[in-house]
């Protein structure tokens, strides 16, 4: 089995908007992308990372969030279009970010544009959401919601964490191969309280019950990982970042008493000939026993 993690591509362009058609937070949103982002985050980039990812072939690719900058409708109905591009919504899951969701009415536009990545014919709306391929189950919660202006902040609402420690015991009781996909980072003070997971105590507290081996997020846009007990926590940095845009791939093998696992994480690089490639600039191979951790 392979899966493929990307996160934050933050694809939209904003030229053309005027300042005297935004609101709140997207106004200040716009100012920081004019300012910063339009320069970072770049679609070009992000091309030759989705031409990299589709030739990798995987089972999987898992997606979390920040598609757009700033939540408008029509950022949305492009970012669909990349989705489209990325794969078949079999083959692609997505749960979303704080720039997906930005304000009043993003949500709304994204469920129904992104339903099919978002919730693979389940409710509409509705998390966490699980996929299960064989021995593995792919959990997605959403953290995405509307916070002040100049706050990155994400929750979970108290039936996601109620679902979320049912799923995680079954999958246990099955010996499936869980992991957790979430765009905020999962656990307590691994980012600044901004753009912290409000409670994120109240996820770790689920998650020491039956830890997942696998967690992927986003947000941080940089590649980061945390061993947590048996739990390997994995960040990538943005997927248009000129700097370091980055995918991971990770190869399951099952081994009868274990999973054996294998990851490798490709970052943009310039090649003698002035394209950008992708080039493997860490690996790491481990073993996760099938009485740990709910797998």
């Amino acid at each position: 089995m392979r899966l493929i993690h990307l996160t934050d591509p933050h694809l939209s362009q904003l030229d053309g908007l005027k300042y005297s058609a935004l609101r709140g937070k997207r106004w200040s949103g716009y100012i920081s992308w004019r300012k910063n982002r339009r320069k970072r985050y770049l679609p070009a980039v992000l091309e030759k990372l989705t031409a990299a990812v589709k030739a990798e072939n995987a089972d999987q690719i898992l997606l979390t969030g920040d598609l757009v900058q700033i939540g408008l409708e029509n950022e949305i109905r492009q970012a669909a279009e990349w989705l489209v591009s990325l794969g078949a919504a079999e083959r692609v899951m997505l749960v979303p970010g704080n720039h997906d969701v930005y304000a009043r009415g993003s949500a709304a536009a994204v469920y129904d544009c992104w339903a099919e990545y978002l919730f693979h014919g389940g409710l509409p709306g509705h998390f966490p959401v699980l996929r299960k391929l064989a021995k593995l189950s792919l959990i997605g919660l959403s953290t995405a919601c509307v916070s002040p202006p100049f706050m990155a902040s994400g929750n979970l609402e108290t039936g996601q964490l109620e679902e979320l420690a049912r799923l995680l015991e079954t999958a246990a009781a099955e010996q499936q191969l869980t992991c957790l996909l979430i765009h905020h980072p999962p656990l307590p003070r691994m980012t600044r309280w901004r753009k912290a997971l409000a409670n994120a105590q109240a996820l770790q507290d689920v998650l020491e019950r039956f830890p997942p081996p696998l967690i992927f997020h986003g947000h941080l846009h940089r590649n980061r990982e945390q061993q947590w007990g048996n739990t390997r926590i994995f960040c990538t940095a943005a997927a248009s970042s000129v700097s370091d845009a980055s995918y991971r791939v990770i190869d399951i093998e099952d081994d009868g008493e274990c999973w054996s696992l294998r990851m490798a994480l490709k970052s943009v690089v310039i090649k003698n000939t002035g394209e950008l490639g992708f080039l493997t600039i860490d690996e790491q191979t481990w073993s996760v026993p099938k009485q740990i951790g709910g797998s």
